[in-house]
């Protein structure tokens, strides 16, 4: 086991020889947290950046999916900030270097994006919330004329393939059970109904670890969302549902707290009345599949 990981393991020494082989840049590099890539901060005398290598087994496709939807938003004039893509030496934005272990790698640089997480910010005023649900209502918005063709796939995190979680109700406690089987119950009655409501791309993974907000401690706002990884073609008020399932965690008064964030929502992206009878039960379910992914892990 210890030598099949060290053998998929990106050390950060390797990592910076990456971004001089590849980008012709130096500096200090720290490692960070990545379920997909082994990710690395790379401050550079004028610029820090963000180095995805990836392990063994990678998608090219999809990757290239990510770098063209991040061109789209970077050309856009909506003022949601987001990572750019940088090409290495040879002009590719998918890049490849080999490991120690002789394995193939694809390696990708975006611009790094300054502030702090949403998760350590605080407190969460209603003007952050407001902040929050505005940026991410343009985002939608700056999406309505992007498209992919890799955007329709089959993924566990698409609200709208939801119904894959009704197979695992066997792993939770009986009072934990009644609680997701209602929600499920919920889903699949209005299949038939919400399966004609608006789609696009939307970013589908607004959480609190993919929301930069501003230094600012006095009146904070959102600068910018991150991490597209996730994103995918589906019903867009899944996208406002996602947002509000985590903007309102820990919240005394959810339902109070998911206000702002639909109203900064609503002024940039106009939600239709028959989308919101759907936004509650579709913020349930958004935590129905990450209790259900936790219970399977």
């Amino acid at each position: 086991m210890g030598k099949e990981f060290l053998s998929i393991r990106i050390s950060e020494e390797q990592a910076a020889k990456t971004a001089l082989d590849l980008y012709g840049l130096m500096g200090s590099i720290a490692s960070l947290p990545g379920e997909l890539d082994f990710n690395f901060r790379l401050k550079a005398e004028n610029a820090s950046y963000l180095l995805k290598i990836s392990r063994p087994e990678y998608d090219v496709e999809q990757m290239m999916y990510q770098t063209r939807l991040l061109e789209h938003l970077a050309a856009s004039r909506e003022g949601v900030v987001s990572p750019i893509p940088i090409p290495d030496q040879q002009g590719r934005f998918v890049g490849e270097m080999v490991d120690e272990a002789g394995i193939n790698r694809k390696v990708r640089l975006l611009t790094w994006i300054e502030g702090r997480l949403w998760s350590v910010a605080n407190p969460i005023s209603d003007r952050l919330l407001l902040s929050l649900g505005t940026k991410a209502g343009k985002l939608t918005k700056m999406l309505q004329d992007f498209d992919h063709p890799r955007a329709n796939r089959i993924f566990d995190w698409d609200l709208a393939q939801a119904e894959w979680t009704c197979g695992f109700l066997h792993l939770f406690s009986k009072d934990r059970k009644a609680l997701v089987a209602f929600f499920q119950g919920k889903y699949l009655a209005f299949q038939k109904e919400y399966r004609y409501l608006r789609k696009s791309i939307v970013h589908n993974d607004v959480n609190d670890n993919n929301v930069i907000v501003s230094a600012d401690l006095i009146n904070p706002e959102v600068e910018a969302l991150i991490d597209f990884g996730d994103a995918v073609h589906t019903q867009i008020i899944n996208d406002l549902a996602i947002t509000i399932a985590y903007a309102v965690m820990g919240k005394p008064d959810p339902l109070r707290a998911a206000l702002p964030v639909v109203e900064g929502y609503h002024s940039q992206f106009p939600i239709q009345e028959k989308e919101l009878e759907y936004l509650y039960t579709l913020v349930a379910m958004r935590l129905v599949i990450s209790l259900t992914k936790s219970a399977i892990n």
